[in-house]
């Protein structure tokens, strides 16, 4: 009973800071999509990653990172898969000469030893690389054969270069039996941190059925990942992603921090296009584009807009208004809510507190 007195002490201080941000936002992380183009086909994908995707250019960069040269976020480059964009270590250069830190996410089948140097070389600070289960599972998922191998071969060729990528595995029903195999892969190779998470109902996602996760199954993968967090034999760290609130019992269990969606108060995206938004997971609704680095400073655009992200969505949802966690919760995330219905798509406080009744 103390912890969880102590835990909602902690939370009331989390949401005491989101109202502080929602008059003071703090950019942390910046997303550029720097390509909407990929040579995967994945059942999940929250982006359209059209064949003839749009990119943005080393110029697109460099005007949006000298609006907020004085105060630097991590800028975080991804797409579609960012190493198909023909000046991809273009725009790398000029963040570095910007003096901005920076990592990317990957489906690593591109990635070979003079790719991973060429990474290494030219300072990457983190990288993410998708494994989804075992080769079958991750080969179907991805909606490639071979893409397995490749992104295990991206996943060596990069800790042979000295980088510590994270892997970043997607849990869905089809490869659920896969997490504990896959984590003695994983720990094999020398992975040091994992990060597992369950598929979205957003994206295609949408248009799979029977990808989802059911109670049980999302219930025993917060278990899965807590029995490794506390086990001392397990020298990797393994961490549940940033989305959802998962109630009293799993918050700051399954994850070094409490949850808070940072979406328009800690991270901002820019699109291939150019559009400015907060998360690029979020449906994109035209409502929810801020601006366009095209024609807009984006300084200007994230210190005076991004008006739906500032305020209490909790107090005008009929499903939130009267929960008694609302405090803590906020809402959930910004990519799983229905902004038509304005409540949340998924709420797990209640599916996870079931397992400690």
């Amino acid at each position: 009973m103390y912890i969880n007195e102590f835990k909602s002490r902690q939370l009331e201080l989390v949401a005491e800071h989101r109202i502080v941000l929602r008059k003071k936002p703090h950019l942390r992380w910046l997303f550029f999509e720097i390509i909407n183009k990929c040579n995967l086909r994945c059942s999940h994908c929250g982006s359209s990653c059209l064949s003839d995707g749009q990119q943005l250019s080393v110029d697109d960069i460099r005007r949006t990172l000298i609006t907020i040269n004085d105060d630097k976020p991590m800028v975080c480059v991804t797409g579609g898969e960012p190493l198909l964009h023909p000046d991809f270590f273009g725009i790398i250069d000029q963040i570095n000469k910007m003096g901005f830190k920076w990592g990317m996410t990957t489906n690593g089948t591109l990635i070979d030893e003079k790719k991973a140097e060429d990474l290494a070389r030219a300072q990457i600070a983190t990288v993410s690389v998708s494994l989804d289960g075992m080769e079958e599972s991750h080969d179907k998922l991805r909606g490639y054969k071979g893409a397995w191998k490749l992104a295990v071969r991206g996943l060596s060729s990069l800790i042979k270069a000295g980088i510590e990528p994270q892997v970043t595995t997607v849990c869905h029903r089809g490869n659920i039996e896969d997490i504990e195999e896959l984590y003695e892969l994983i720990n094999s190779m020398g992975i040091t941190s994992w990060r597992v998470i369950n598929v979205e109902p957003i994206g295609r996602a949408c248009e799979s059925d029977g990808m989802m996760l059911d109670e049980k199954q999302f219930r025993w993968l917060l278990s899965f990942i807590r029995s490794k967090r506390f086990d001392n034999t397990c020298d990797m760290e393994v961490t549940y992603g940033c989305s959802h609130y998962l109630g009293l019992e799993n918050e700051r269990m399954v994850r070094d921090h409490y949850f808070l969606c940072g979406a328009g108060l800690l991270t901002a995206s820019v699109r291939s296009n150019g559009d400015i938004c907060a998360c690029l997971d979020i449906e994109n609704r035209p409502e929810l584009v801020q601006g366009n680095i095209k024609n807009d400073n984006f300084l200007d655009v994230w210190s005076n807009k991004f008006k739906e992200f500032r305020y209490d969505r909790t107090e005008y949802s009929s499903k939130c208004r009267n929960c008694t966690e609302r405090l803590y919760c906020g809402g959930d995330s910004y990519h799983t809510w229905d902004y038509e219905k304005r409540e949340p798509i998924l709420c797990y406080k209640d599916i996870v507190a079931e397992s400690y009744e």
